[in-house]
């Protein structure tokens, strides 16, 4: 709804993350909730994490203020499919075939979404599809770091 009103969505996306980042430090400062102390090896570890979260926070805030809200979150269906994937491919785990097929009635109700959608543009897309991978690798770094 912001959009409608205030259409810059990078704007939008460094205020909240920012909100987000002041809301933690004040929390760990005043010692609710207790942390584990952070060090140099867990902050390398959790760097690509927290960049791979605010790239996929603000190519989402991006897709939302390009296309329908609907329609964005309908790509954003697509994740599952991502991660399995990624799974698969980067991080050399074995996908069973049934988990393929359980997906496929997601890709192929998201190509038809995609093709019948009318408010449909690239950026948006791009956008939500962007989201996508950044949030996949975020999942992967953070499998990683644990």
């Amino acid at each position: 709804k912001i959009y409608n009103y205030f259409p810059y969505p990078y704007f939008v996306s460094v205020v909240h993350l920012f909100v987000g980042v002041v809301y933690c430090l004040v929390s760990w400062a005043v010692g609710l909730p207790k942390r584990a102390p952070i060090d140099s090896k867990l902050l390398k570890l959790l760097i690509p994490v927290a960049v791979c979260h605010a790239l996929g926070h603000v190519t989402s805030n991006v897709s939302f203020a390009a296309v329908a809200v609907s329609f964005a979150h309908t790509i954003k269906a697509l994740e599952p499919f991502f991660n399995a994937a990624a799974s698969q491919f980067i991080l050399g785990q074995q996908i069973p075939f049934t988990l393929w097929l359980s997906l496929a009635p997601v890709v192929i109700g998201v190509s038809m979404a995609s093709l019948t959608e009318l408010s449909f543009n690239w950026t948006g897309f791009i956008s939500a599809m962007i989201s996508n991978i950044s949030f996949t690798y975020r999942s992967i770094y953070s499998k990683k770091a644990m």
